[in-house]
């Protein structure tokens, strides 16, 4: 099902300007999309088309398939939440509290069912000490986390965040796109703009850039990042990895389709697969063409110039302590990859990190030592910091996990709700050991 559509959309500003010029677009449900291009491409414009803010001058913009000029626009915009990207243009009330407040009410909500959506959300994107506070007095990342607060507590199915992650700070930026993909995976469309484009390539499931208030090109993401011509036209750079790539390729050291991970351009190293490539930790000084003894050292996959068990070639130089690639691995590799244990938190809607046997996670991890620990969503983060545990991987956690045991070192994910099957299904593509621990309150 098609969730947003325009239709040969048009808009022109009062002073004449044209800012979109025949617009074909489209987002289908649970769809996450990334619109790029550089500024006064249209982008904004064609954002406040999606809730009905502005008119187009033509062309049809289409909700759910009915057109937002034949529809309640109050419906529209229960459906459709827009992000704005200067929060300040969002943020108005004099608490945080009633500034997310204020969008439930307009739903006309009973009074506890409005205060339940605003706890929820406060706990949901760890904002409850800013409760109280006047959001004018926040940081430019505190305003933004509060503005899509108070758009994510109206339960819209399409969320349309424009430049959502500008002016956070690390760990406001992993937490935002942590919650988003929540979001997603509970089925909400997911919308947003970006001049991120290592973001972008990593994230989305599909990509628009617009140029000059048009479609320049759209597409997949590896569809995009591996015509270079085609991302300097539109003024773009190139994801690192992508750039990464093309420098190997170069060389002669990569081969094959552009890659979006740190696991794909392994896996383009002479096109060999990605099992048969190990990242190790020099313990001697290594040359590239040496032939190395790969062990587990304390946990972590280590090299060295010693004869007999799991050998292999260096792919890179490397001094002491420095990571290096070694490849054309021969011995018994499956002792050399650790194992991930994922625990499945129950989501916000399920109770969260509350509904979870606090004993049961000891044995578990009693069982399942592990060297990193990573948590994706909210509850799961929750239940981590409530355990007093460390966090070790937070942000693009799948692929830092699967990273982690192909060095050999065992992990833990506590991944909430449906998050946990995205963990088992991406380590089976790699034929990692994965195992999965369901929690609940009866178990």
């Amino acid at each position: 099902m098609t969730a947003i559509q325009t239709i040969g959309l048009e808009y022109v500003y009062a002073d004449g300007t044209s800012a979109l010029s025949g617009v074909d677009f489209e987002a289908r449900k649970g769809e996450k999309v990334a619109v790029l291009g550089p500024n006064g491409s249209g982008k904004t414009t064609l954002f406040y088309h999606f809730n009905g803010l502005i008119k187009p001058a033509r062309g049809e913009v289409r909700i759910f398939g009915e057109n937002i000029n034949c529809a309640d626009i109050d419906k529209v915009r229960k459906r459709v939440g827009l992000v704005f990207q200067e929060s300040d243009h969002q943020l108005f009330a004099p608490t945080v509290f009633e500034d997310i407040a204020f969008g439930p009410r307009n739903l006309r909500l009973s009074q506890q069912e409005v205060k339940e959506r605003v706890d929820n959300v406060l706990h949901r994107f760890d904002i409850e000490p800013l409760a109280k506070k006047n959001p004018a007095n926040l940081s430019g990342g505190q305003k933004k986390r509060v503005a899509i607060a108070g758009v994510v507590a109206m339960e819209p199915d399409v969320l349309v965040l424009d430049e959502p992650t500008s002016g956070m700070d690390a760990g406001g930026f992993t937490d935002t796109m942590g919650i988003l993909d929540e979001l997603n995976n509970d089925g909400k469309t997911i919308i947003i703009s970006t001049h991120d484009c290592d973001l972008a390539a990593g994230w989305a499931d599909r990509i628009y850039i617009l140029n000059r208030g048009k479609v320049f090109r759209s597409g997949v993401p590896r569809h995009i990042f591996s015509d270079e011509k085609l991302v300097s036209e539109a003024g773009l750079k190139q994801p690192v990895i992508v750039q990464t790539y093309r420098e190997f390729r170069a060389r002669g050291i990569s081969k094959g389709e552009v890659p979006l991970s740190v696991l794909d351009l392994m896996d383009s190293f002479g096109g060999v697969s990605v099992m048969n490539v190990r990242c190790a930790i020099s313990v001697c000084e290594i040359k590239a063409g040496d032939r190395v003894s790969l062990k587990v050292e304390d946990g972590m996959l280590v090299a060295c110039k010693e004869k007999g068990g799991v050998t292999g070639i260096a792919m890179f130089d490397g001094k002491i302590g420095e990571d290096i690639a070694v490849k054309e691995v021969v011995g018994n590799i499956g002792q050399m990859t650790g194992k991930i244990t994922v625990i499945r938190v129950p989501g916000v809607i399920e109770g969260g990190s509350r509904a979870v046997n606090l004993d049961k996670v000891r044995d578990i991890l009693d069982k399942n030592r592990s060297k990193k620990i990573g948590a994706m969503g909210t509850s799961a983060k929750a239940l981590v910091n409530k355990m007093g545990m460390k966090c070790d991987l937070e942000f693009d956690v799948i692929q830092s996990a699967m990273l982690a045991a192909l060095r050999g070192l065992n992990v833990v994910v506590f991944a909430s709700g449906g998050m946990a099957q995205r963990v088992m299904e991406k380590a089976s593509e790699k034929k990692l050991n994965c195992q999965c621990f369901v929690l609940s309150d009866s178990n």
